[in-house]
């Protein structure tokens, strides 16, 4: 084989295992991060097509950028430490690429400062201050995610109009 098909035909097999998806028999680590400012004093809204109570768009390290959507659940227990509540709800990531997507429910705990919930207006103002760190299990995913689940990490935090947050995955098939 002459030297220019040899390097033909390796450029060929390179782009295929670069187009090859992720799959079933494959470890995934995901890590992703957002960092976002609200213009408007309202939660970060879903559009209407999208079943969630928070959106927004995370970089995946590899992936490129990806839609998150945080579905509230039903549970907002008190843990005993003060301004801090068990909550639940389901975590959804949808690759802009290709729209792969990855789901699965969601358990933590969220935390606002002291007594700051019970100040007058609280529940009226913008920007108060908060902390959420929960474990998603990621049971079922599309497209490049078919067949992989595992366990994730969410962390988010806002303050005023800053909004960021956290996600670490280890996924396999």
């Amino acid at each position: 084989m002459s030297w220019v098909r040899r390097v033909a035909a390796a450029a060929v097999a390179g782009a295929l295992v670069a187009m090859t998806p992720l799959s079933a028999n494959a470890a995934v680590h995901l890590q992703g991060s957002f960092d976002s400012r609200l213009l408007k004093p309202t939660a970060t809204p879903c559009p209407p097509s999208t079943n969630g109570s928070q959106c927004g768009v995370m970089q995946l390290e590899g992936l490129g950028p990806a839609d998150f959507s945080y579905l509230f659940g039903t549970k907002f227990d008190p843990t005993g430490e003060l301004g801090c509540w068990n909550v639940d709800g389901t975590f959804t990531v949808t690759l802009e690429s290709d729209g792969s997507s990855l789901s699965g429910p969601l358990t933590g705990v969220l935390c606002l400062p002291g007594r700051s919930t019970l100040a007058p207006g609280s529940l009226k103002s913008y920007g108060n201050p908060y902390r959420e760190s929960d474990t998603i299990t990621f049971t079922s995913g599309t497209g490049q995610f078919s067949g992989l689940a595992g366990v994730g990490a969410y962390q988010q935090s806002g303050a005023g109009a800053v909004y960021r947050g956290t996600l670490s995955a280890d996924l396999a098939g």
